[in-house]
């Protein structure tokens, strides 16, 4: 595969992020050591002065019970049959809050997916079908006003074909349009990089090391230099601007899901800078932000398919916001916390 083509499998996972991963290693004595000597000044969009101490190291397991498990790569192809079905649970919850940091409202975007296996294009490697079978939004004007979901007319059954390497994770193929609404179908669209997102780290991990992986292996990402522009749900034009910060992906240990072993795979980002621009009739929204997100998915050992993820993290924004034609003002929401959960669930 080549570097150009790998620089589209990696989508971000909070609003956009598409990446490029460079491998560096890490490792507790590696970040330990960055505590000592003269202070170093700190590169752009770095919030942390030394990085996560992550719990492994080199040394192999001592016991033949432990190391055959633990010491061993791990093989992430997916491995299945055409007309195979999953079905996944997707929520995301935006909590706003003010100059204080305290919540102010809340928006969800929810819904459930259908993925259907459509032949394999490359071994280990398969096209799918994903398909929205619900989704629905709820707004909150406080920060304990119950949560209302409503169904978003039109959006069960869109959908669009999967593949890592020749898929736009940013302007997700799908048409949003039949919301019919701007707003609405762009929250679809983020839920739908969400969505893509999961898979698209699992398999820039497998592409890097060579199909299979290694408890404490991690990939590293500079900053971009330039953004991405994002197009808009429903028409054409610019919605917004992403430019992702320093990306750090590991290997960090074996977990188990719906009694499945899995792969637990850690992600970070930070520095990352957002713009936005949308609107409809009603309103119209300005955001510039910068995002930090840190998050975790498991990944089965049986047959290579994403089980579950979940992304946490903050965006301190600048937002202005317009309503019936009435010029934009700056609103007192200082920022959001973004929780994004995927996880598969039984068929219904």
């Amino acid at each position: 595969m080549s570097r150009g083509t790998r620089a589209t499998i990696l989508a971000g996972l909070a609003l956009f992020s598409l990446a490029a991963l460079l491998v560096g290693p890490a490792c507790g004595q590696h970040a330990a050591s960055q505590t000592q000597g003269a202070p170093q000044k700190l590169p752009e969009g770095t919030t942390w002065a030394i990085p996560l101490v992550l719990p492994w190291d080199e040394q192999g397991v001592k016991g033949a019970d432990w190391s055959g498990l633990l010491d061993r790569k791990l093989d992430l192809a997916r491995k299945g049959k055409v007309g195979e079905t999953r079905w996944y649970e997707f929520r995301r919850e935006n909590v706003m809050y003010d100059r204080t940091g305290k919540p102010a409202n809340r928006m969800v975007t929810q819904g459930r997916i259908m993925r259907t296996l459509q032949r394999e294009e490359q071994p280990g490697m398969w096209r799918e079908r994903v398909e929205w079978r619900s989704f629905s939004v709820a707004q909150t004007q406080g920060p304990t006003q119950a949560l209302a979901l409503q169904d978003v007319p039109g959006a069960v059954g869109v959908g669009f074909d999967f593949f890592p390497t020749q898929f736009d994770y940013i302007n997700i193929p799908a048409d949003f349009s039949r919301t019919g609404n701007e707003l609405t179908g762009y929250l679809m669209k983020v839920a739908s990089m969400d969505v893509a997102g999961f898979d698209a780290i699992k398999m820039a991990v497998r592409e890097r090391f060579g199909g299979a992986v290694q408890i404490g292996q991690t990939e590293r990402t500079p900053r971009w230099q330039q953004s991405m522009q994002i197009g808009k749900a429903t028409k054409e034009g610019e919605a917004g601007r992403y430019q992702l910060g320093e990306l750090v992906v590991s290997a960090a240990g074996i977990t188990r899901r719906n009694g499945e072993p899995c792969l637990l795979l850690w992600f970070s980002a930070d520095g990352n800078e957002v713009t936005q621009n949308v609107s409809n009739e009603q309103m119209s929204m300005r955001m510039r932000g910068t995002e930090y997100f840190r998050g975790e998915m498991a990944v089965s050992l049986l047959d290579g398919r994403v089980v579950a993820g979940e992304l946490f993290g903050p965006l301190p924004w600048v937002m202005e916001m317009g309503f019936g034609g009435q010029p934009s003002t700056e609103q007192p929401t200082s920022g959001v916390i973004q929780q994004v959960s995927l996880w598969e669930a039984p068929a219904r």
